[in-house]
């Protein structure tokens, strides 16, 4: 359940924490207990990093202390959430394979065919073999 609506981030805080001493929750942030105290009188708002950081420490579904810290309304919560994944940790085979089903994708939304791309040119590209591979 999401309770941002109802309680501050302070409120929020010192539930799922049991109210634990301002020290605990400033180090499970990584910030110093003065910033702790800044929250609670409400002159600053902790960064969404350390909403997160908070929310992992005592157990906490990081969603929704970013809308208890009002990073998010919880309207938004239910929305599907798509992850996009960098390219990075693809090998050399998967990216190439990545970019022949994008590619391959759009010819056919443009009105060309199969055939204006050979799939033996887009096999010599992803086994490294020289021949026919795309320039």
């Amino acid at each position: 359940m999401v309770r941002g609506m109802t309680e501050s981030w302070w409120e929020y805080l010192m539930r799922v924490t049991s109210h634990a001493p301002r020290s605990e929750v400033a180090a499970a942030a990584g910030v110093d207990p003065a910033s702790v105290s800044r929250w609670k009188t409400g002159r600053n708002t902790p960064s969404a990093d350390r909403v997160i950081a908070v929310a992992r420490h005592y157990g906490r579904n990081p969603i929704e202390a970013l809308v208890a810290a009002g990073y998010l309304d919880p309207t938004e919560v239910d929305a599907t959430v798509e992850v996009a994944e960098g390219t990075s940790g693809l090998t050399n085979e998967q990216l190439l394979d990545a970019l022949r089903d994008r590619l391959i994708a759009a010819e056919s939304t443009a009105g060309t065919t199969d055939d204006d791309v050979p799939p033996a040119r887009w096999e010599a590209a992803r086994t490294g073999e020289p021949g026919d591979a795309p320039a």
